[in-house]
């Protein structure tokens, strides 16, 4: 199929070797995290307290029941020990790096679902105008995480063994309460103390000569320190889930989505540990925690579940798109139909995993079908032409998009603009994508998938000073800061025009002087 997330990144992929890309980019075998981060620095340890928090897992939680109008006083030094402009540049930084090691999705209808999702959650909370951004990683491991600045990142197991939107919404709420309540700059700041705490039974050790009592000064400082660090997790965690389920509420969602949600994790997890969640792992989800969770949600009037619609449809497509095992999808779209699920969401779902398998006249068919049912429906049309694509059926599928295309900027809707220009791309119709490329970028220049893509439209009409400068852009959205200063000093030198040369001069200094900056942090 022709979708951001599969076919085109193969062949964008494989365009990049050919032209020299940097080794880390070609390799699939990438250990950690925090493989790229430099620990020499303050920065580094903010980022490896970063990951450390992450990975300690974000959703789990041992929540201590509070009022719902009664959160604690943020009155620390949290936003002195890491401002917000320090947070925002820190999170950038972070979802960057990451980007090298996690398969984020760019497929803009998903991305879109998600980041409006998010944003009607954040339009209840007390960050309300301030700018988030909200994103899917390829994964099927159940796990979520925010980092300072605004920036959550979820799962797409979240998204695909969600029930309902409300569940969906009700991980995104936990997380954007997190980011609220600057809970990791509040933790760094207790390290901070911590570290203080450190060198104080350090010195009470050297006092009292070495030995075992230096070794019993030492073991109740390092016990005070776990227990402080284990209590103020519990805390944060208290706080988020809290807020969390106001949100929900706020937000026209069912605020009991969220203990309903966690209770079926522990439940599946007792049934088969051995694949229980990631998170559980790290930190058990209890019985306590579920009771206290619901104890919460009466404080607020029932809720019904808002129009499934989207959710549904959008779950049908990230399970058909992002299944480990394509055919089990097809099965289980093929199982709902012969139980009598005739939805919509349930049939797009088995055309776009008919296309994934490779069995395009069936697809072919089942799109027809659909379309005479709902017609004129965007996401069936997208995936239709998809399906042409896919079977090397060009100029009907570029027909088919270039009408999609046309049809949705009329009415102002630009969310389809780049699978048109994509697939122009992949069909070497350079010329034509790259205006169209331009104006994505000009509505979201922080996707990195658009800048190579210009880069290669670019490279293959001949413009190879803009294709460095995409490509720098790429890298620099990847985090590979010094790699993409490499490919615009490429450009600068073949830059012909002063205004060129000055504005990739201007850019190589600002890249320079933000890597400076981090690592200042």
């Amino acid at each position: 199929m022709l979708q951001l997330h599969n076919y085109s990144i193969i062949i964008v992929i494989a365009w990049l070797n050919r032209h020299s890309l940097h080794p880390m980019i070609r390799s699939k075998n990438i250990n950690s995290h925090v493989s790229r981060c430099a620990w020499r620095s303050r920065a580094a340890l903010i980022c490896r307290l970063l990951v450390a928090t992450l990975m300690f897992g974000s959703l789990t939680v041992q929540a201590q029941y509070d009022h719902v109008e009664q959160l604690p006083d943020l009155g620390s030094q949290a936003a002195i020990f890491l401002s917000e402009a320090d947070a925002a540049k820190l999170g950038r930084s972070f979802i960057r790096q990451s980007r090298y090691q996690q398969p984020y999705v760019s497929d803009p209808e998903l991305v879109d679902y998600i980041n409006r999702l998010g944003n009607k959650l954040l339009e209840a909370s007390k960050d309300a105008g301030r700018p988030y951004r909200f994103y899917l990683i390829d994964n099927n491991v159940i796990n979520a995480f925010a980092v300072p600045g605004g920036f959550i990142a979820l799962h797409t197991a979240i998204l695909t063994k969600s029930e309902t939107e409300s569940e969906l919404a009700s991980v995104i709420a936990h997380e954007i309460s997190h980011v609220s309540q600057r809970h990791i700059a509040r933790k760094l700041e207790n390290s901070r103390y911590d570290s203080i705490i450190a060198l104080g039974a350090l010195l009470a050790a050297v006092a009292a000569g070495g030995g075992d009592a230096a070794q019993a000064a030492l073991g109740v400082a390092n016990a005070s320190i776990i227990d402080r660090q284990l209590s103020y997790s519990r805390a944060f965690e208290a706080e988020a889930d809290s807020l969390g389920i106001r949100l929900l509420s706020r937000a026209g969602f069912d605020p009991a989505a969220m203990p309903r949600f966690f209770k079926r994790l522990l439940d599946e997890s007792r049934i088969n540990e051995s694949h229980a969640p990631e998170f559980l792992r790290s930190h058990p989800l209890t019985i306590n925690r579920i009771a206290e969770s619901s104890a919460r949600v009466k404080a607020y009037p029932a809720q019904q579940e808002p129009d499934q619609s989207e959710f549904l449809l959008m779950q049908a497509k990230a399970i058909a798109y992002y299944a480990s095992d394509k055919k089990q999808a097809l099965k289980l779209f093929q199982s709902k139909i012969d139980e009598g699920d005739n939805s919509l969401p349930t049939h797009f779902g088995y055309a776009l995993a008919l296309t994934r398998n490779g069995e395009y006249q069936a697809a072919r068919q089942k799109f027809s079908e659909l379309l005479q049912q709902y017609p004129g429906h965007a996401s069936l049309r997208l995936a239709q032409a998809d399906n042409e694509l896919e079977a090397n059926n060009i100029n009907p599928g570029l027909a088919l998009l270039e009408n999609l295309y046309k049809d949705e900027t009329a009415k102002g809707n630009h969310l389809y603009d780049i699978y048109y220009a994509n697939a122009l791309v992949l069909t070497e119709n350079h010329k034509t994508a790259i205006p169209i490329i331009r104006s994505a970028l000009a509505n979201d220049a922080e996707e990195p998938y658009f800048h190579i893509l210009l880069s290669r439209a670019y490279a293959e009409t001949g413009d190879e000073m803009r294709s460095f400068f995409e490509r720098g852009e790429y890298h620099y959205l990847s985090g590979n800061y010094n790699f993409a200063v490499t490919q615009f000093k490429r450009a600068e030198k073949l830059a012909e025009s002063t205004y060129d040369k000055a504005r990739l001069e201007a850019r190589i200094k600002d890249v320079e002087t933000e890597l400076a900056e981090l690592k200042k942090l």
